[in-house]
């Protein structure tokens, strides 16, 4: 057996850029966007009062907005439970990795890949079959451990990628009846003030090009590893608020201009039809927001399976070095004494090196939900951070 397929490390736990493997843009976008299932009203009264909206309105739209509150309640329902119990599951993951990294990296000395590599010199130097049966005892028990370890993570892996298979048939079933509650209001609304096509056309213009201005913002955010915070723009949808935040001079003003933009828009169909613009805005920001949530779920199983294939390269590793140790002790010692004289510094200090990486992602993956806020406020919030 070749030693150069046991470098024992902790392999791609870590990205290149220093990150760790759930540090990912799918993951974080799927939580963002599952929010804006969790804000959904699940009432009329919760609809009428989101949207400020006339007694009259509500009344002739009744008949189509009563079944699409009833569509949003099982939306809403399925999203917190995402984000209250499969998200933190992921989370906790990270938590399972940080104390795996701290037991097979800390000091030399005190980590299990430390002692592990410690008694296989010792192995290599003993003299009697007693304390040869002794320590390939300890060195089998101290392997065990780690591959319990490893075997235990997997197995929160799976059910946390089922868990995410169970969201995921969820939210199939729910965009569809979402959809056809969705087109029905759509049809009522043509029916009863004509075509909006043209403010629909704009209004997503808008908000392709908001959110166009966050991207390269929050791609910074998620590379450093801060806490994201959102925020749902009432009629625009779910915006990265402390990526906002961090818009100042002439992208602030630039910002600033396309909502005052919208605000007008908006404010040119009032004198005849405002409660029918809002309705339709609100209910077409939520379509394009939800409908992300669906095509993100596959990358983030993606990313979690590959996470699984690294503990299973890392398992076959320490599997591996103790058959070694079994069959070909010598082979094993040189394994565990490199040419620097330390031992294993690959497995033991690359291991320490993750905790911080995996620590950071763990303290910033919780999220707090997200506020709402009007475009008024959002425009008058850019407008000051563009003085600064």
């Amino acid at each position: 057996m070749s030693t150069k397929t046991l470098d024992m490390s902790p392999k791609e736990l870590v990205n290149d850029d220093g990150n760790y493997i759930l540090q990912n843009q799918d993951v974080y976008d799927l939580l963002k966007y599952v929010y804006c299932g969790v804000l959904l009203p699940v009432t009329e009264d919760a609809y009428k009062a989101r949207l400020n909206i006339s007694v009259d309105v509500m009344d002739k739209l009744s008949g189509v907005i009563s079944p699409l509150v009833k569509a949003y309640a099982s939306t809403q329902d399925h999203c917190q439970a995402f984000k209250d119990t499969t998200y933190p599951t992921i989370v906790s993951l990270a938590s399972d990795v940080y104390h795996y990294a701290q037991n097979a990296g800390g000091d030399a000395k005190d980590s299990y890949y430390g002692n592990i590599f410690s008694s296989i010199r010792a192995l290599a130097d003993a003299t009697t079959q007693k304390e040869q049966e002794k320590l390939t005892a300890t060195i089998n028990g101290l392997v065990d451990v780690q591959v319990s370890a490893i075997t235990k993570l997997q197995k929160r892996s799976k059910q946390t990628v089922a868990d995410l298979r169970t969201f995921e048939g969820q939210t199939r079933g729910d965009q569809s009846i979402m959809k056809e509650r969705s087109n029905a209001v759509d049809a009522k609304l043509t029916e009863q003030v004509g075509s909006l096509d043209d403010l629909e056309n704009k209004l997503q213009q808008y908000r392709d090009e908001l959110k166009s201005d966050q991207v390269a913002y929050e791609h910074d955010k998620i590379v450093a590893c801060t806490t994201p915070t959102y925020a749902w723009l009432g009629l625009i949808g779910l915006i990265t608020a402390s990526t906002i935040a961090g818009i100042y001079g002439k992208k602030a003003v630039k910002m600033a201009n396309r909502i005052d933009e919208v605000n007008k828009l908006i404010k040119g169909y009032e004198g005849k039809i405002k409660d029918e613009t809002v309705v339709l805005a609100d209910l077409k920001a939520i379509d394009a927001d939800l409908g992300k949530v669906l095509a993100l779920i596959d990358p983030t199983i993606a990313v979690i399976e590959k996470m699984m294939g690294v503990w299973s390269a890392i398992a076959d590793d320490l599997n591996n070095l103790r058959e070694m140790v079994n069959t070909d002790v010598r082979t094993a010692n040189a394994l565990s004494v490199p040419s620097s004289g330390m031992p294993s510094p690959t497995a033991v200090s690359r291991f320490a090196q993750n905790v911080p990486h995996v620590d950071k992602y763990r303290k910033a993956a919780f999220v707090k939900g997200p506020e709402q806020i009007s475009l008024d406020d959002l425009a008058k919030q850019l407008r000051k951070q563009a003085a600064k």
